[in-house]
């Protein structure tokens, strides 16, 4: 006869425990990363297109655990503003242009140097190989994490006046500028007068010959169709134009695992390299499409205006310090080495 079986309190938590025994711990689900991720680019850009593979790519590894929304052509305001946002953590990630920041860092313009450049291979080993720790700490102090480099390409310079083959051609155009010292000076010093205009009034004041031209990468230049308003674009390669994919710094490490942060800085990195791709794979079709709308396109050489650039160099290395202008331009040599 099976014996009646009498349960008490204790013996139902011994059992209770007893049954748990090698199961695994049940915790709750971590919830999903949600960010805002702006920049300056338009969609049909490099940048732009290679910001929606990388935060594709992210949500996949993540499964689904850090989605980011990106906001294009300066959705969430300029630049500056923007910049500004993204230091006080109202805008998580940004895509921003060092110059952009430099009321928050000043050493950061020296990225904008003109015809420090020998080429893109040039730039890039000096911004991801021998610049790589310097530019991170000047981010870090003016309140970003830096992630990765994506690109704008080098500037050209447009006219609705004459073809550009030398710095004598330059000489008294009126070219419009943005608010950035490096090009200012630089076309200052092959005495061309300048006049600031923001940039979504650029076509308009081209049109209305209020400017005779304006300076951008390729790329911008054509999204923007600023050279309907022209006659001439010259590959003068005055400044170099990088974008660098940086986070506020508080939600990089408060909001984000270390494994999340590593799955997000090896796709920036990715984007970055195709980004890099796509804008210089663009760059002929541009010139090209620019041609066929009636566009001369001249490609200078680039020595003798590098040359004329003493004023500009003596201006910007005033304005950003001996020891800065210094230490930068040994991590710009040795990248040539």
């Amino acid at each position: 006869m099976v014996g009646k079986i009498t349960w008490t309190r204790r013996s139902l938590l011994g059992a209770g425990a007893a049954l748990t025994v090698g199961l695994p711990a049940i915790r709750p689900a971590r919830a999903a990363v949600e960010l805002r991720l702006t920049h300056p680019a338009d969609t049909s850009h490099p940048v732009h297109i290679e910001a929606e593979a990388m935060v594709k790519r992210i949500a996949e590894r993540t499964n689904g655990q850090v989605k980011i929304a990106i906001f294009p052509n300066n959705a969430l305001g300029s630049p500056v503003e923007a910049a500004q946002q993204t230091r006080l953590g109202a805008i998580d990630m940004m895509m921003l242009n060092p110059a952009n920041i430099e009321a928050l860092s000043k050493t950061i313009g020296v990225i904008n140097i003109p015809y420090q450049f020998d080429s893109y291979e040039h730039a890039h080993k000096t911004l991801d190989v021998t610049g790589r720790d310097w530019i991170a700490e000047q981010l870090k102090i003016a309140g970003f994490t830096w992630i990765s480099n994506l690109e704008w390409g080098f500037r050209a310079v447009t006219n609705s006046r004459r073809p550009i083959n030398q710095p004598a051609d330059v000489q008294g155009l009126k070219i419009r500028v943005p608010p950035e010292l490096a090009i200012k000076a630089a076309f200052e010093a092959l005495g061309a007068s300048t006049q600031t205009i923001a940039f979504q009034e650029v076509y308009l004041a081209l049109a209305n010959n209020v400017v005779d031209g304006q300076d951008n990468p390729v790329g911008t230049t054509f999204a923007a169709k600023f050279y309907e308003a022209q006659k001439h674009i010259a590959l003068t390669r005055h400044i170099y134009a990088s974008i660098m994919f940086c986070a506020n710094p508080r939600v990089w490490s408060g909001k984000l695992t270390e494994e999340q942060r590593k799955i997000v800085s090896e796709e920036g990195t990715k984007a970055g390299a195709g980004a890099r791709k796509g804008v210089r794979d663009n760059e002929e079709s541009n010139l090209a499409a620019m041609e066929k709308a009636g566009v001369a396109v001249t490609r200078p050489d680039v020595a003798p205006f590098r040359d004329k650039m003493g004023p500009a160099y003596e201006q910007l290395r005033k304005a950003l310090g001996d020891e800065t202008w210094n230490s930068w331009t040994k991590l710009v040599a040795a990248a040539r080495a």
